[in-house]
């Protein structure tokens, strides 16, 4: 039987973490993607897309969907390029939030009502969590 370990409401991110975690050898799936892409409200209804693995993967694949959500994998690909981890241009420090700003999210909800189409939000604005600046990414 299979365990959903992660749920999202765009299926393309499903299969970001289902190849994820096939790279590191889980037998992962991506279930009611079909669903959500041709009924899109439907997929609140439905959880979102899931990701599953076999029960006795399970707990390993949360810890490395963990790593994935936390931004951990990010900063040690960038180590391994050799690329800075962003950092905060105040104080250094490289604990940062990112966040999606609020007339993103509302333009992206009046798009949908008015229109029934959706489109991506990105996460452009940043917060340091040491010294409470904050600023817009702008890669």
């Amino acid at each position: 039987m299979p365990t959903t370990i992660a749920r999202y409401f765009e299926p393309s991110e499903a299969h970001i973490v289902r190849a994820l975690l096939e790279s590191a050898g889980f037998s992962a799936t991506v279930a009611d993607e079909h669903h959500v892409t041709a009924n899109y409200p439907l997929s609140t209804a439905l959880g979102g897309v899931r990701v599953q693995v076999p029960d006795e993967q399970a707990g390993e694949a949360l810890a490395l969907v963990a790593a994935y959500t936390s931004g951990e994998l990010e900063r040690e690909l960038e180590l391994h390029v050799g690329e800075a981890a962003p950092h905060c241009p105040a104080c250094g420090s490289e604990d940062i939030r990112r966040r999606v700003p609020g007339s993103n999210k509302l333009l992206a909800v009046a798009v949908f009502l008015a229109g029934s189409a959706t489109f991506p939000t990105r996460e452009s604005l940043c917060e340091c969590a040491a010294c409470q600046h904050q600023w817009e990414r702008l890669d």
